[in-house]
């Protein structure tokens, strides 16, 4: 697996199976012993790479969470958009599956429906606090995980050519001010 990243980064997203043989100093052969198939080898590559983008959203989404949702937001792009601008091809290779359907490579669902699942947790967690109905909590975190991957896609389309801070400006922008107005009506309330 640590080979095929290898090989992902020196030879971009659609690295083909002799690449990632002679990355590992093996045979194709000895790859589809091990893994099965390509789609094999693509599911054990997002099981390592879900380790350490999950640890870096974690972060971000528990500081987040004490600030508000518009920090939440702030915090899930940053977070995200950094992912993008330090792997770039290691984040093609992982949201572009191999023709096999998804569910039978990742039996979680793929990696924006992880990430959705922890952003509704964390909004989740954040209404109850605030004493609010939490219902909309699944329905708002896989949506602002949605818009932050549309945006993320959107730079790796255009060669990352804006400076992520300018990226996460523009979410803030559109997100914020919605997002803190409806914490700013939840504390209203409590004060009343």
């Amino acid at each position: 697996v640590e080979d095929t990243l290898r090989a992902i980064r020196e030879h971009g997203a659609g690295v083909g199976m002799d690449e990632i043989a002679a990355r590992a100093g093996t045979s194709k052969t000895v790859i589809y012993r091990h893994f099965g198939d390509r789609a094999g080898l693509y599911a054990a590559v997002v099981a390592k790479v879900h380790d350490y983008i999950h640890a870096d959203l974690r972060a971000a989404l528990t500081l987040g969470a004490a600030g508000g949702l518009a920090t939440l937001a702030h915090d899930l792009a940053d977070a995200y958009l950094a992912l993008v601008e330090r792997d770039p091809e290691i984040y093609r290779f992982v949201m572009n599956p191999p023709a096999t359907s998804l569910a039978d490579v990742d039996p979680l669902g793929g990696l924006p429906e992880i990430v959705g699942d922890h952003v509704a947790d964390a909004v989740f967690a954040h209404l109850e606090a605030m004493g609010r109905d939490s219902a909309c909590a699944a329905t708002w975190g896989h949506g602002l995980v949605g818009f932050v991957r549309a945006v993320a896609d959107r730079w790796m389309a255009t060669g990352q050519t804006e400076p992520k801070q300018e990226l996460v400006g523009y979410v803030d922008a559109f997100v914020g001010p919605a997002l803190a107005a409806l914490d700013n009506q939840a504390l209203l309330q409590e004060q009343r």
